[in-house]
């Protein structure tokens, strides 16, 4: 037989106290506003207060401009808040170009393949190896990876997929009874790559960063990225060799043989024994 835990009620009741009529007219007048004749403050203080209110109400209509400009500083057609934009493309009305088509909010894209843009310099900028032992996880990654360089406008090639590697353990199946029978345990690791070109390393770092912030469980990444620099910049006299980084112990050598040349010359010839 089961007991339910006993629920003690609250029996205290709150019961009204009468207050003196000159308290409430002390607690009345203490929370009414003082004029700035009855006010103890220094007038500079209340004057600095209404300048502080006047600065932060000019900053705060100040702010959605300089974020405009922000934005369109950096060449940027679009805002990025407003993105996606929500409008309607038929090609049947008008012709639209792959930028408005990627910056516009379409259900169902992420089913069809994702937009191969032409690459226009070869040049290579990132690797993407992705390992995972499920296909079918891995064939969804890089499907959303995919995606997200065809949206940032980053030539990528296709997925393509490299040698799956197997691992396989023979072990005995027990140690007393089937301990003459071996059983084989084997581990697939499923491989996919993806190589980008022609594209700013700021926007390859935001298509790294994307993909490592939304990854899948059970999938692997590894990126392989380049950074460039433009020709005869080591000739500037910024990037000139600094002597104190240099190893010393490379040139002892040569500078203990120049001691003993300095040393021998001051004190001269050996004394010549009769």
């Amino acid at each position: 037989m089961f007991r339910l835990p006993s629920v003690t009620r609250s029996t205290l009741r709150y019961s009204s106290v009468s207050v003196p009529w000159v308290r409430c007219q002390a607690t009345a007048a203490s929370n009414t506003p003082l004029t700035r004749g009855e006010s103890s403050l220094p007038q500079a203080s209340v004057s600095g207060r209404r300048r502080s209110r006047k600065r932060v109400a000019t900053q705060q209509s100040v702010a959605p401009v300089q974020v405009e400009q922000d934005w369109k500083s950096l060449g940027l057609k679009y805002d990025p808040a407003t993105l996606p934009i929500e409008q309607t493309l038929d090609p049947n009305e008008r012709d639209f170009t792959e930028e408005e088509y990627a910056a516009t909010l379409i259900h169902g894209r992420s089913v069809h393949a994702p937009f191969q843009h032409p690459r226009t310099h070869d040049i290579p900028v990132a690797n993407i190896h992705f390992r995972s032992h499920h296909v079918k996880f891995l064939n969804m990654f890089t499907h959303f990876a995919s995606h997200a360089a065809a949206s940032l406008g980053i030539p990528i090639s296709k997925a393509t997929a490299l040698p799956t590697k197997r691992t396989l353990w023979t072990v005995l199946r027990s140690p007393f009874a089937h301990k003459k029978s071996q059983e084989n345990f084997d581990r697939k690791v499923h491989k996919r790559a993806i190589k980008a070109w022609d594209a700013h390393p700021e926007v390859v770092h935001r298509w790294v960063t994307y993909l490592r912030k939304h990854a899948l469980p059970g999938v692997g990444m590894r990126v392989t990225t380049w950074d460039r620099i433009p020709v005869g910049m080591g000739s500037s006299p910024a990037l000139v060799r600094d002597d104190s980084l240099e190893n010393v112990a490379v040139k002892a050598p040569a500078k203990i043989l120049e001691l003993g040349k300095k040393i021998a010359a001051e004190e001269g010839p050996a004394p010549v024994k009769v």
